[in-house]
């Protein structure tokens, strides 16, 4: 069973080349390359290393906010402005 499939831009039917630039969030050229891969799904830890794996990635998340501190609220709300700013026009 294939795991893995390559195909050139302007190979692929409308249908398909919609639905892979939907997926994207951009046109894709006749000359570019799309890939599709199928993977099998993630083992989730069991229960119990849930709780440490949420206090590491909580410690990690307030290791990053303390390089924050020094921003105003301001600025960083502009800055989540712009880059949806960014993202929405680029959809376009």
């Amino acid at each position: 069973m294939q795991n893995v499939s390559i195909h050139k831009a302007s190979e692929l039917p409308q249908g398909v080349k919609s639905a892979v630039e939907q997926l994207l969030g951009r046109l894709i050229g006749v000359d570019e390359e799309v890939s599709v891969a199928a993977v099998p799904p993630q083992q989730f830890p069991p229960s119990e290393d849930r709780a440490a794996i949420a206090r590491k990635l909580e410690e990690f998340l307030n290791r990053r906010a303390e390089k924050t501190e020094d921003v105003s609220g301001e600025d960083i709300d502009g800055a989540i402005d712009e880059a949806v700013g960014h993202v929405r026009r680029s959809r376009k």
